[in-house]
């Protein structure tokens, strides 16, 4: 079982400060800081109905799964990129690079760190209508 709490923006970046490679959640950041290395069983290795399908990318931190083949694009100095969700990775259509975030996609394309749910990068959904992904969090 997760829960949430509420941190203010100083906290938030200074968990975020500590990450080392690999950490992709602030959960993470925080067992090991915090020695809780090992998860519990209740957060790992549980098959449920609710468990994101095969293939894709799931983001966890956002609980938001991207169907193998889903595509995303955004528009940058007036030049479009695409990537598209292929076995567990990003996979950028110009360059054929692969990426397990969309974060790490984003930081080839764009000069600094920028909030990839801040509307930039859209899909277009099954009416045809461009839609942004952050509509896709829960």
């Amino acid at each position: 079982m997760t829960r949430t709490i509420s941190v203010s923006t100083d906290v938030f970046a200074a968990i975020w400060a500590c990450r080392q490679d690999g950490e992709e959640t602030e959960e993470a950041i925080l067992r090991r800081l915090l020695g809780r290395a090992k998860a519990s069983s209740s957060l790992v290795d549980v098959q449920s109905d609710d468990a994101p399908a095969a293939g894709g990318v799931h983001d966890t931190r956002n609980n938001v799964h991207f169907p193998e083949g889903f595509e995303v694009f955004r528009t940058y100095k007036r030049q479009e990129f695409k990537a598209r969700a292929q076995a567990g990775a990003w996979v950028r259509e110009d360059t054929g690079e692969r990426f397990p975030t969309l974060n790490q996609l984003n930081d080839t394309i764009t000069a600094g760190p920028e909030n990839i749910w801040n509307g930039n990068w859209k899909y277009r959904a099954a009416n045809g209508k461009l839609r942004s992904i952050n509509d896709l969090r829960s």
